[in-house]
């Protein structure tokens, strides 16, 4: 059974251009990458791709923070390219 950074890596692809990791799996009506992934207690829940790999391959997410891609590609996953923003910074 693959762990859940194999399972967000296994439904990218890589774009050479740019070095996004593509999603390439459910897309939310918003344009987000979805993926359903197991929580730490064992339970499945869906959540964002983007969220999930900022988790999964950085640390937790901060309740008053949401993750943005700096690439501007909503559909990218790569850690490198995902940083924290104020939830309600406007």
């Amino acid at each position: 059974m693959l762990n859940n950074r194999d399972r967000l890596k296994a439904q990218t692809t890589k774009l050479v251009n740019s070095n996004c990791w593509q999603w390439q799996s459910q897309v939310s009506n918003s344009g987000y990458g979805r993926i359903m992934l197991r929580d730490q207690d064992g339970s499945m829940s869906m959540q964002s791709a983007h969220r999930a790999s900022y988790i999964n391959f950085i640390g937790p997410l901060p309740p008053d923070k949401k993750v943005v891609q700096t690439c501007g590609n909503r559909l990218c996953i790569n850690p490198e390219h995902l940083e924290l923003q104020d939830l309600y910074n406007l």
